[in-house]
């Protein structure tokens, strides 16, 4: 019993070693230093009865947010500032997301705002980012609806397709609520995220960081609102997209009601890679269902654009190298995607500035013409 004692200590010191001979040649790490890791003392999403979930105000990290608890740290005041313009850019995050090594004043949305503050010199230009990790048109709807609205914007970005597609659109039982994918859940770190520190023992706290990361689900967004992974479809569901479509005609028509000029993207990736994203099931049929519903979800938002007779940018195409991951803009991907959407919008913005044009007419694209029409 004794040696069987001193064996299984004398296999784990030599784990012990082993663990830290890797870290230490991989992560150049002291050998003999201690290593604990950071544990989530909350997350950084909450839930929220209407729009499913909502970033936390003043988050640091991976989703920096603001007092307002929107995307990156710039302060914006919930009452309009005189002579400003104000944008509401909504999305998934595609749009939320920024480029780590240019800090959190990165991501297209606030890019666009110093590429319009240059362009505009002594008007306050204020592009709020309101995309979200996760989000469908569905999210960015009830949010811009309860939210988004309070803020009086002047104009409203939407740049939406992906997350509609492989977390609803795709799965089995589709239900044009999004019912069948969206789940209230509780949102705590559980108890895999407060299982102890021992930073001296670097094979248990490569052990525990396993864990946290098989079943913590703190770095997992997806796993808070829905059940992944995801049995996709085997058939191309029309239905599905007529859903999509009336996300965004709604976002259109709340917006025009409160005198926000829509302004609909038509939403680009890496379209030659053929990537299928994480969680739906692998079979021959998924890629070209897949990439089939990015090109549908894409006509619909044209057909609404033309609709509603509300603006509507191509901002394509994109190289490969301007995407980190095939539908994630690289650094390079967000200053491009600022630029092309700030030679867009900037006829609005001057709009906006003057209503009534140097000649006392009105402006185009303003006021109008600009009514939603409903089908018959």
């Amino acid at each position: 019993m004794t040696a069987f004692f001193f064996g299984v200590l004398g296999t784990l010191f030599v784990i012990e070693l082993g663990c830290r001979g890797y870290r230490a040649v991989r992560h150049h790490e002291p050998f003999w230093g201690v290593w604990k890791m950071p544990s989530p003392r909350h997350l950084s999403f909450e839930s929220h009865p209407y729009a499913l979930y909502v970033k936390k105000p003043n988050n640091d990290g991976l989703y920096p947010s603001n007092s307002l608890g929107y995307t990156g740290k710039r302060e914006y005041s919930r009452a309009r500032i005189p002579q400003s313009v104000r944008i509401y850019c909504v999305g998934g995050s595609t749009t939320e997301a920024h480029d780590p090594q240019q800090g959190p004043h990165s991501s297209w949305p606030a890019q666009l705002e110093d590429i319009l503050a240059t362009r505009f010199p002594g008007t306050r230009i204020e592009c709020i980012n309101a995309g979200t990790a996760g989000y469908t048109s569905a999210e960015s709807l009830a949010e811009f609806v309860f939210r988004g609205i309070d803020l009086r914007p002047d104009l409203l970005l939407v740049y939406h397709n992906v997350n509609d597609v492989w977390t609803c659109q795709m799965l089995e039982g589709f239900a044009s609520d999004y019912a069948h994918a969206r789940q209230h859940k509780p949102w705590d770190v559980g108890w895999v995220n407060r299982l102890p520190q021992l930073p001296w023992l670097w094979t248990y706290q490569g052990l525990r960081a396993w864990i946290a990361r098989r079943y913590g689900k703190a770095n997992a967004l997806i796993s808070w609102i829905a059940n992944p992974p995801w049995q996709s479809v085997r058939a191309f569901n029309p239905v599905a997209v007529e859903a999509f479509r009336r996300n965004i005609m709604n976002l259109v028509c709340v917006a025009k009601t409160w005198g926000c000029v829509p302004v609909l993207l038509k939403w680009e990736c890496d379209w030659a890679a053929r990537r299928l994203p994480n969680y739906l099931e692998q079979h021959a049929q998924a890629a070209p269902i897949y990439f089939q519903f990015l090109h549908a979800n894409n006509t619909a938002l044209k057909e609404v654009a033309d609709q509603c007779r509300c603006p509507y940018l191509d901002v394509g195409p994109f190289h490969a190298d301007h995407f980190s991951d095939t539908i994630h803009f690289s650094s390079r991907g967000l200053q491009e995607m600022a630029r092309r959407v700030a030679d867009g919008i900037e006829p609005l913005v001057k709009s906006i500035l003057h209503p009534h044009g140097a000649g006392g007419e009105q402006a185009v694209g303003v006021g109008d013409g600009m009514e939603c029409q409903s089908e018959t």
